[in-house]
């Protein structure tokens, strides 16, 4: 979020998002509460996920390393760094092999 780009809010991106985010989240008055309040939900359901994969004691391990590689992996492909002129990896095969290295993690524990 530090380092999002201007126009890259949900609010900013248009009636569509908007729209998904009032099924999402419930109509409200506060677009950056209700972003909390979905994140919140979203949050507890995947890391019952994680659970399932790496245990309950590790849950919030992995999940932070998921979501915070994901989100860097995406925003690497979006600036162009993953591309042949690049690193030249999909974004695919890397969370591919991410989700695999944790799923492997939590056959090991």
């Amino acid at each position: 979020m530090l380092f999002r780009r201007r126009g890259h809010r949900p609010e900013d991106l248009g009636e569509g998002l908007d729209r998904v985010r009032q099924q999402l989240c419930g109509p409200g008055v506060d677009p950056a509460a209700d972003r909390m309040r979905a994140a919140g939900r979203f949050q507890g359901e995947f890391l019952a996920i994680v659970a399932d994969l790496v245990g309950e004691r590790n849950a919030r391990h992995y999940g932070a390393l998921l979501l915070t590689s994901t989100h860097g992996i995406t925003d690497m492909e979006l600036s162009g760094h993953l591309g042949a002129e690049g690193l030249n990896a999909s974004a695919e095969e890397l969370l591919d092999t991410l989700v695999r290295m944790v799923a492997n993690a939590g056959e090991a524990a």
